[in-house]
């Protein structure tokens, strides 16, 4: 293999690559393919929680709780276990590599400065125009969980002994972007995307079976030609296995997403996997640049050593936990502030989850980091 791609870490650290994997096949597995089974919880999650309405209403009246338990409370149960033991934390880990690391700041003060701009933009969003800040979310949601997909992608396609042609790497990136959006077209131009009791915003002149039918067109000839080209690679013995996981596991996830009736839980399941692989690879990535001495931040550098996953975990977990009393706060002066609860809750959250996704794709363009060594 090309040294240039290899990752050349201390092995007392365990910091050894493994072949064709980033790491090693069990860490890639772990944290980055197989932990597809993540979409399932929030689903689950949700399915078990609205059939046991009726015993949770009568638990909650022997209590003398004055409180009705339905759909809408088990969405939100659900909201807030993702949030707060994985969607919170994958967030706030972002900011271990940008805002609270002295060299970026140092390095990109426009881009700080403009994620200061976001959190005035959501408020005023949140407040006059509810339903178009939510609209916007969903749409750049969707495209920063895809291009992390695409992120780790491009860093296998890096630990490959040869170079990708640009018409493979088009290949597996037409199968990414296209995945998800084949049943939530068909649900816009029928006006079926819900978020919630919030209607999603859609063009009226986008409003066509026709444009269902062309990007499942699209989407479809991907996948043909995805499957002709891995076919052809594997007989060739150039085929990434770990790659081909990677991206049939994520074009199958999205394709059917969104097919699911109550699409905030389903985006939460999807949400699950795209965060448990993001505080996999954030800390491996500050792994490799303590190893390498380029962590200015004391703190950050400390809870980057060997062993104290734990301590990065519970410290992302704990800025989650000051969002969330916040957000309860909220929830508690909104009769007063004449705001909704998802209103109380999205505020907050995209407040912090916008810079997020304005940091990231940035830091999604440096696959060095993370291959290069």
């Amino acid at each position: 293999m090309n040294s240039t791609y290899s990752i050349a870490v201390d092995s007392r650290e365990g910091l050894v690559s493994d072949g064709l994997w980033l790491r090693s096949k069990t860490w890639d597995l772990t944290f980055i393919s197989l932990s597809s089974i993540l979409v399932s919880v929030p689903i689950l999650t949700f399915l078990f929680a609205n059939q046991a309405t009726p015993y949770i209403n009568s638990l909650l009246s022997a209590l003398g709780i004055h409180f009705t338990w339905d759909a809408d409370a088990s969405r939100n149960l659900v909201n807030g276990m993702i949030a707060l033991f994985i969607g919170g934390p994958h967030m706030y880990a972002t900011y271990t590599r940008t805002a609270f690391e002295k060299s970026f700041t140092r390095k990109h003060k426009v881009l700080i400065a403009c994620s200061l701009l976001i959190p005035i933009g959501v408020v005023y969003l949140g407040v006059n125009y509810f339903q178009v800040l939510i609209t916007f979310f969903f749409f750049w949601a969707s495209v920063h969980i895809i291009h992390q997909a695409a992120f780790i992608v491009n860093c296998y396609n890096k630990k490959m002994p040869q170079k990708i042609s640009l018409s493979s790497r088009l290949i597996d990136y037409a199968v990414l972007f296209t995945a998800l959006y084949p049943i939530a077209t068909y649900k816009f131009v029928h006006q079926d995307f819900y978020i919630g009791a919030n209607k999603i915003l859609y063009p009226d002149f986008l409003r066509s079976d026709y444009i269902f039918y062309l990007v499942t067109a699209v989407f479809v000839a991907s996948v043909v030609l995805f499957i002709a080209k891995t076919v052809s690679e594997v007989r060739a013995g150039t085929a990434s296995y770990p790659k081909i996981i990677l991206i049939s596991l994520t074009g199958l996830v999205a394709f059917f997403i969104p097919s699911f009736p109550n699409l905030d839980v389903a985006f939460q399941g999807f949400n699950a996997w795209h965060s448990f692989q993001y505080l996999g690879l954030t800390f491996y990535i500050n792994r490799l640049r303590h190893e390498r001495g380029e962590i200015e931040t004391k703190f950050i550098d400390k809870m980057s050593e060997d062993g104290k996953t734990w301590k990065y975990y519970l410290f992302n977990v704990g800025l989650t936990a000051c969002a969330v009393a916040v957000i309860a706060l909220l929830i508690y002066f909104s009769p007063h502030l004449g705001l909704s609860f998802d209103q109380c809750y999205y505020i907050v959250v995209l407040s912090f989850l916008l810079m997020h996704y304005l940091h990231d794709h940035f830091l999604f363009t440096k696959s060095e980091e993370i291959v290069l060594q």
